[in-house]
């Protein structure tokens, strides 16, 4: 394993994709101010500001970072280089993970706090939030790995409608769930037995997502 190498191509992805990661991060924080501004309309357009821009920055750095090079041919000339598939594989799926991360902990940090200073805020909406956004961490992942494994630009997005769709029916059973539904209007922060068992597939989903992305791409025989 080439350390160099992995850290020269991780920073070169991640200064290329500088820009559209403080877009997307300032667009992910502007939309959580507008769910501060009074009146329940805001807050739902902030809400649904916020998921538009989780899915447009997933989108959009998986086809930039990933899905871009075997088009434009630029991966072609990267594994010209003295680098190994590994170290291609390591750098790759690291920098995409990493600038969708920035504004998804963005947007979570920025709510997560707010929960608690905020003088009508409720903080035990806070396991409501956490739910909600490593759903939309999973559906990320489920997209990355479909990109490494197919290279299609149309299945990802088949993926993406599936995922999106999906968020809705898991926003609807959370809201039609006896205990979760009861979370936004208690004054204590609690984590009930179903939510800690929602959060922990949710993590099961993502990590496997992710080994499995990364497996398949290293067990290829070339990316050219």
């Amino acid at each position: 394993m080439n350390t160099q190498a992995i850290q020269i191509l991780f920073l070169k992805d991640l200064f290329l994709s500088r820009w559209p990661m403080f877009g997307y991060l300032m667009g992910g924080l502007l939309s959580v101010m507008v769910t501060c501004l009074p009146g329940e309309s805001a807050g739902f357009i902030g809400f649904i500001l916020m998921i538009t821009v989780t899915i447009a920055a997933g989108i959009h750095l998986i086809g930039a970072l990933l899905l871009g090079e075997s088009i434009d041919m630029t991966r072609t000339f990267i594994m010209s280089l003295p680098i190994s598939l590994l170290d291609y594989s390591l750098a790759k799926i690291s920098v995409v993970l990493v600038a969708f991360l920035i504004p998804w902990i963005g947007m979570l940090a920025s709510l997560t706090i707010i929960t608690f200073v905020a003088p009508e805020a409720k903080p035990d909406i806070l396991p409501f939030l956490v739910l909600l956004f490593l759903f939309m961490l999973g559906g990320f992942c489920l997209q990355l790995f479909t990109a490494v494994v197919t290279e299609s630009v149309g299945w990802t997005i088949v993926v993406l409608v599936l995922g999106n769709v999906t968020l809705n029916l898991f926003l609807k059973m959370l809201y039609e769930h006896p205990v979760i539904s009861k979370l936004n209007k208690s004054e204590v922060l609690s984590w009930p037995p179903v939510v800690l068992q929602i959060i922990a597939i949710e993590a099961i989903v993502i990590l496997a997502a992710l080994v499995l992305t990364f497996v398949f791409q290293i067990r290829r025989k070339d990316l050219v």
